[in-house]
């Protein structure tokens, strides 16, 4: 009996412990997308007011993966930003990825607000455990400008001068653009 009762309190405290961990890696994945989110949208938004929307453009290009890379190092997480629909092959969404983003589009038209779509999991890949989080990233009125159905045409021309390969348009405000996903390796 006494052995059954130290079995069920080893039981409690590592389910305890558990979903403190969880609880731990999803604020850590929070501050990560929010550092991100912050970073890219103010040297974005530098960038057009200075410059506009092919210097942009063309900034994005070449800096968005290095800023990326930065709040990673910083965090020490992984973190991207990826998309049903990429214009940058470096944001390839891998399955994991691709099934999050299916279903954020099933709950979106099930009504689900944009802003409220997120999900995490305690994921095996090779053997190894990852906490993985994604929070979806709504279409706004700045997103059209290089997104929508309606781009200019010198911005076009410059974005298939450097998106040979581009499918992020014909976006309409609300639409999910894509999402930040998060990737923290676990200890055991």
């Amino acid at each position: 009996m006494l052995l059954l009762r130290i079995l069920f309190i080893y039981f409690l405290l590592s389910n305890l412990l558990y979903a403190n961990d969880l609880l731990v890696n999803e604020n850590k994945s929070k501050s990560t997308i929010k550092a991100l989110a912050i970073n890219l949208k103010k040297s974005l938004k530098l960038i057009l007011e200075e410059s506009g929307p092919i210097a942009a453009v063309e900034y994005c290009n070449i800096a968005a993966l290095d800023i990326t890379n930065e709040v990673s190092n910083q965090k020490n997480v992984l973190i991207k930003r990826t998309s049903l629909k990429l214009r940058n092959k470096s944001n390839m969404p891998d399955n994991w990825e691709i099934n999050v983003l299916s279903n954020f589009e099933k709950r979106k038209q099930n009504g689900e607000n944009i802003m409220d779509l997120s999900y995490q999991e305690v994921f095996k890949e090779n053997n190894e455990a990852f906490f993985r989080y994604m929070k979806a990233i709504p279409t706004g009125q700045v997103c059209l400008t290089c997104h929508g159905s309606n781009i200019d045409s010198k911005l076009a021309y410059k974005l298939s001068e450097l998106y040979p390969d581009d499918n992020a348009y014909n976006y309409k405000i609300g639409d999910i653009r894509g999402a930040f996903s998060v990737k923290i390796p676990l200890k055991n």
